[in-house]
């Protein structure tokens, strides 16, 4: 297995602080510029750069929250590359998310920016991005952005099979009713054509999936990853939560998790364990890897072992969290890596593990 499936150690705290900065990418008030031409030579791909990103989305609100529709609505979106530096461009968006509009005032976004040559050559014309929303209004909502943004980047870290993120700001003005403005944190997941184009992979859809069918230590990374963060939301078999791409010239698949809002790590008020799994409440873990020999869970741990640092100062280097927030998700981790420390993960995998 080349180098880059393995899980990679010291990344992060070699170069914490340019790799990871989970602040604002310039001092805001209330208010945003009025759109002016963003200098083009300061600008690399979206996905390129890990500073927070100020935006602000115009549209119809009002009318979004109301019917949380299927089908797509005319939208501007600008991009603020600094106080006096920003461009603006007419999108569409709509509602994705079969459950969170569901439970969602305000669901999750999906972009489309057909025909539409922006200043970010990565998302040119691009007809399906991914932007994960506040939810609902209150504070809380908004750590479970930053929460469900920090997974992202530590999966970035397990593996280069993942999708990469960027965190923005976003003010969001309703031309539904005049004077509604306010500001939440959202981040915009990479798109699959982007993924496939940078790793050089395909995606697999609608064909059948076992355990077998995977790259063992990738399927089995992902699932220890998805044990630390408490997370069952996810199935392979049914392609829930999970996109499968394959290397051209290999037969073996590879699993690309998304969506961790209801894991144990965010625990959102509206999440719950599914009834199939012996658990109560989502903050509970409950292992749904394939069963393994001992040396095998071993090794994979090792790497986790290894890399405890990076894990935490990703969640450190997140100045954004409150207080509450960070010991929260500090206490979280802290639940996974004192059962590695004691030795006692491999007897929980080999209780609750599939034998598919």
């Amino acid at each position: 297995m080349e180098q880059k499936l393995r899980l990679r150690t010291g990344l992060l705290i070699i170069l914490s602080g340019f790799l990871f900065n989970c602040t604002p990418a310039f001092p805001q008030d209330d208010t945003l510029p009025d759109t002016l031409t963003l200098n083009q030579d300061e600008v690399e791909g979206l996905f390129d750069r890990e500073e927070t990103l100020d935006i602000s989305i115009k549209f119809d609100i009002t009318e979004y929250m109301r019917k949380k529709p299927d089908e797509y609505m005319d939208a501007v979106i600008t991009f603020y590359n600094d106080v006096d530096d920003s461009v603006s461009y007419n999108i569409r968006l709509r509602s994705r998310g079969e459950r969170r509009r569901e439970v969602c005032a305000f669901p999750p976004l999906r972009l489309n920016f057909k025909n539409t040559n922006t200043i970010y050559d990565d998302i040119d014309s691009m007809t399906n991005i991914k932007m994960v929303t506040h939810c609902n209004l209150p504070g809380a909502y908004d750590g479970y952005v930053l929460k469900e943004y920090i997974l992202y980047k530590m999966y970035n870290l397990v593996t280069d099979y993942s999708f990469r993120v960027r965190l923005l700001r976003v003010n969001y003005i309703d031309t539904g009713k005049k004077g509604r403005f306010y500001r939440k944190y959202g981040f915009l997941i990479e798109p699959m054509d982007l993924l496939e184009k940078r790793l050089n992979v395909m995606e697999l859809e609608n064909i059948p999936l076992r355990y077998n069918s995977m790259v063992p230590d990738m399927l089995d990374r992902m699932a220890i990853f998805q044990y630390m963060i408490g997370n069952t939301d996810w199935q392979l078999i049914t392609y829930h939560n999970m996109k499968i791409v394959k290397k051209i010239d290999e037969q073996q698949g590879i699993p690309v998790p998304y969506d961790f809002d209801y894991s144990g790590f965010i625990n959102a008020s509206y999440a719950v364990p599914h009834e199939m799994f012996p658990i109560k409440d989502v903050r509970q873990r409950f292992f749904m890897g394939p069963c393994r020999p001992d040396s095998v869970y071993r090794k994979i741990l090792q790497e986790f072992k290894d890399n405890k640092e990076n894990f935490y100062a990703i969640k450190d280097n997140c100045e954004l969290l409150n207080d509450r927030t960070a010991r929260y998700v500090n206490n979280y981790l802290d639940g996974f890596f004192n059962l590695l420390e004691k030795d006692r993960l491999i007897d929980i995998f080999l209780l609750e593990c599939v034998d598919r």
